[in-house]
């Protein structure tokens, strides 16, 4: 089997469609429909289920896909692992990123890393903390970066876990909110706002809370659950939104002043630990190794400032 066949078939189980696959691969469609029929024919077995009116993988199809990746994965390390002995830099960066570490940590270090290295092709990946850790036991990312105490990452023996300096989760609201006059804000007071919380916040952290989150207590006052705390922070003004958030995400907005961090009296000590994680076997390349170290002297630099 040739490995072009396998690279073809896994972009065309990725995109369940031969004339996208096509695109993505610059071929014409009859010749990744030899490519798949050739490969079929090497292995003696039938990849896709062509009676069903839907793309869909036979059992060997899926395994295949499986294997194929990890393949893939292992030969384009052992090129990349080559080319850092030879002194040569990788050319192609793959980050991945859940939303508010993309626009807290990642964001602020991106701009001094492609000014110092602007041969690198960067590529931004943007999921969840589970759909990023998926990602990278294919070998479709470099490394990513993501709270890895809360969703237990840190507890994973197959990959690396680097932490940055460690973050508050705090309340904030707009500067003129009722609550940012009070002396002194006890956590029952939040009960009469409407509240902002991660989509993804653990279980384990939200009973912390008793049921100030909880959509059916009988003074009730609104809930948003956010994934992209980045449009959040306007509406902070317009409203008596409080959001539950680590202060590194409004850092600067905590700085001028247009939103506070509430002292509330006897709230949980939550920290967000936003780590670095990569493959445990898989050592970094020149570039990837580069980039942690521009993300930890920016962050480093800023938490400290805070």
């Amino acid at each position: 089997m040739e490995l072009r066949h396998l690279r073809h078939f896994i972009a065309l189980a990725r995109l369940k469609s031969f004339s996208k696959a096509a695109n993505e691969l610059h071929l014409a469609q009859p010749s990744l429909s030899r490519s798949i029929q050739k490969m079929e024919e090497r292995l003696g077995a039938s990849l896709l289920a062509r009676d069903e009116k839907q793309f869909a993988l036979t059992e060997y199809g899926q395994m295949v896909l499986a294997q194929g990746e990890q393949i893939v994965s292992q030969l384009e390390y052992l090129e990349s692992e080559i080319k850092s002995r030879q002194g040569i830099a990788q050319k192609r960066l793959v980050i991945g990123a859940s939303p508010i570490p993309l626009n807290s940590i990642i964001g602020p270090a991106l701009g001094g890393f492609i000014r110092d290295n602007p041969q690198v092709l960067i590529e931004l990946k943007v999921e969840s903390w589970s759909r990023l850790y998926k990602m990278l036991l294919k070998g479709q990312l470099d490394l990513f970066i993501a709270e890895t105490n809360a969703t237990l990452l840190d507890q994973r023996d197959n990959i690396e876990t680097c932490r940055l300096p460690q973050s508050n989760a705090i309340f904030c609201c707009r500067r003129d909110h009722p609550l940012a006059r009070l002396e002194r804000v006890y956590l029952p007071s939040l009960r009469d706002y409407p509240l902002g919380v991660p989509r993804a916040f653990p279980d384990r952290l939200r009973e912390q809370f008793d049921d100030l989150f909880d959509e059916d207590r009988h003074d009730y006052a609104g809930l948003l659950k956010y994934d992209q705390f980045q449009p959040i922070k306007a509406s902070l003004q317009g409203c008596d939104l409080v959001v539950l958030t680590p202060d590194i995400s409004v850092q600067a907005e905590l700085a001028s002043g247009d939103l506070v961090a509430l002292e509330v009296v006897g709230m949980p000590d939550i920290r967000a630990n936003f780590s670095v994680v990569s493959m445990k076997n898989r050592r970094l390349s020149l570039g990837a190794e580069q980039f942690v170290q521009a993300l930890f002297a920016d962050h480093l630099n800023r938490v400290s400032g805070f």
